[in-house]
């Protein structure tokens, strides 16, 4: 796996060993689990815990559960831009393509997205 492209987020501990996003899966093997943590300037903070993403070939995708999240998380009204929703669900395809953890940021909030175990 190449570093390029990713200068912030990899190391050659992330190259060397891949993460296994088999531990994050359903039984069914279909969704992988995570938990949301939005972090606004003020300080606020929300959470959302749940099985948003899909699994995909390799790694998990991010599809129509970004829908589920934001509502959850009070911002789905930032997803009437399809511009947007577009561009958030192919970052964290990239992200997730590497680590089992996203960082997303605007001027408006972050987001930090960690993979986790089925609950």
């Amino acid at each position: 796996m190449p570093l390029d492209g990713y200068p912030h987020t990899w190391t050659q501990e992330d190259v060397a060993n891949p993460y296994d996003p088999s531990r994050f899966t359903d039984s069914n093997e279909e969704f992988v689990w995570c938990r949301i943590l939005v972090t606004f300037p003020s300080g606020e903070t929300r959470t959302c815990t749940g099985d948003y993403l899909n699994a995909g070939d390799q790694t998990p995708v991010l599809r129509c559960g970004i829908e589920e999240a934001a509502s959850e998380l009070g911002l789905l009204h930032y997803l009437a831009d399809e511009r947007l929703y577009l561009r958030v669900c192919e970052e964290v395809d990239r992200q997730l393509s590497w680590r089992p953890v996203v960082l997303l940021s605007c001027p408006e909030f972050r987001i930090k997205l960690d993979l986790m175990e089925p609950q």
